[in-house]
């Protein structure tokens, strides 16, 4: 068990930092440079509205298959032409509504057009990770490891082609850029379909009133979960938007500092994708999961920690290297984003084991009052703090969401935080920005303080025992039939 979860996201994550890491500071940066600020915003703004309201688009399906498949693989040939079915009609029911909300919040036609692709898109990527979680689900890990990073793969070679082949003969639009990302959907999508027909033996596809009914009242408590989270993720950038006058360049400066916190969250995220299929057939099987639960907390936490303490320790430099203008507004919002990682990655993880367990109901509670935190607070401070206020925002969901995860994991299944743990874990990240502090006013380059500051505090790490690098390798390399 744990073998099999280090194996595969130690893949995961060198292919992942490796392709990810390309796009996010090689193409999306570089298209935000190319088109402007406002350009750049108004998409963004938009992407995020797509996004608000992808629950009508899967109502949680993905998660539950995932758990549900893992558990019993068979289900993945019942299930496979009810889920197809419940989603082309859910798809409908999708449009009708972010196109209301749309027309409702006076969305101009141009603004409806690229909304339109960017529903499309958003159909597509939401399929990509319903076929993914059977694929998943049946324990095929190497190969939704891929698939996972299949459509950025895709989508660099277009840009790459638009942006720097020489193949156009205007400047790049940002409409291309939408664009191919439809393309880079569409190909994995019908990818993934084949996989999942193939491996799952899908011969045919009947749909079953009984069975589909109990696909949705199971599902329920689920779907309220991921329709929560996603509008605490999403709601900033379309509030940046819709509240202030200047909204879209507010967007965009949002923008600025949203992105390497988008990138460095789909750690916590890969780690609970890898996760959750596994620790719920553990769960089926009747074996204990709290030995792989603490070895993915050490992997992930300490260097999470210190990689966010660190990068929120020079702000703007960063911004400087990564953008031609980087907005002063950026700035505050870059630090607090940076530290809200700490808190994504304890939600990540005890969500998770949560959701394995099925303690859907609970985790809906606690994501649903993180929701209304969210909107609430952001309301308050965007209007007096812009960019910055919607990061203080995101801040305090995250930390009061990790909490009551913490809290609800330890209470159903069992104890894994003790007081000495969180003490050597708050040491830590004290240690690191205080050496960051003192390397700040030593006057050397700043890339060679941050990389100090780094080692600075996995040194304290390992001197902890947060992290065991070299129990992990063992673990590796040991054949699998001895573990």
């Amino acid at each position: 068990m744990r073998r099999k979860f280090l194996v595969n996201i130690a893949f995961l994550l060198v292919v992942s930092i490796l392709v990810k890491a390309f796009w996010v500071l090689g193409i999306d940066r570089t298209v935000q440079n190319v088109v402007g600020e406002s350009a750049y915003g108004s998409y963004f703004s938009l992407f995020s509205f797509s996004v608000l309201f992808t629950l009508l688009l899967d109502m949680g399906l993905s998660g539950f298959n995932n758990r549900a498949v893992a558990a019993d693989p068979s289900r993945v040939k019942l299930w496979f032409g009810n889920i197809l079915l419940l989603r082309l009609l859910l798809t409908a029911a999708y449009f009708f509504v972010t196109i209301t909300v749309a027309l409702a919040m006076g969305y101009r036609e141009g603004q409806l057009l690229m909304l339109l692709v960017l529903m499309l898109n958003q159909v597509m990527a939401s399929m990509i990770l319903w076929l993914r979680s059977n694929i998943s689900g049946m324990q095929y890990l190497f190969l939704d490891s891929l698939l996972s990073v299949a459509d950025r793969l895709v989508m660099i070679v277009i840009c790459s082609l638009l942006l720097w082949g020489g193949v156009t003969e205007g400047p790049f639009q940002v409409t291309w850029f939408v664009l191919a990302q439809t393309a880079a959907y569409f190909i994995v999508m019908c990818l993934a379909l084949v996989i999942v027909i193939r491996r799952g033996e899908v011969s045919k596809v009947k749909p079953d009133a009984r069975v589909l009914r109990s696909i949705i009242v199971t599902g329920l408590p689920y779907a309220a979960v991921v329709f929560a989270m996603t509008l605490y993720w999403r709601t900033d950038a379309v509030l940046l938007e819709r509240l202030l006058p200047g909204g879209a360049m507010e967007a965009g400066i949002y923008a600025q500092a949203f992105r390497l916190f988008d990138a460095f969250a789909m750690i916590p995220v890969m780690f609970g994708g890898l996760l959750l299929p596994i620790m719920s057939r553990e769960l089926a099987a009747g074996n204990n999961i709290k030995p792989l639960a603490s070895m993915a907390g050490r992997l992930l936490l300490a260097p999470l920690g210190v990689g966010a303490v660190t990068l929120a320790t020079f702000p703007g430099e960063i911004l400087d290297l990564l953008y031609h203008a980087p907005a002063p507004g950026s700035v505050n919002a870059f630090t607090m984003l940076m530290l809200t990682l700490v808190p994504v990655g304890l939600v990540s993880l005890f969500s998770t084991m949560l959701t394995a367990a099925g303690s859907f109901r609970l985790l809906g509670v606690i994501t649903i009052s993180g929701m209304a935190v969210n909107i609430i607070m952001n309301l308050i401070l965007i209007p007096s703090h812009h960019a910055a206020g919607a990061s203080y925002a995101a801040f305090c969901t995250q930390a009061l969401v990790a909490l009551a995860c913490v809290a609800a994991a330890e209470k159903t299944l069992f104890r894994m935080v003790d007081a000495r743990k969180v003490s050597l874990f708050l040491l830590m990240l004290l240690i690191t920005f205080a050496a960051g502090q003192l390397l700040r006013v030593t006057g050397i380059a700043w890339i060679t303080a941050a990389a100090l500051q780094l080692v600075t505090g996995l040194a304290a790490a390992l001197a902890f025992r947060m992290i065991a690098p070299l129990k992990s390798l063992k673990l590796i390399l040991r054949r699998p039939d001895s573990i």
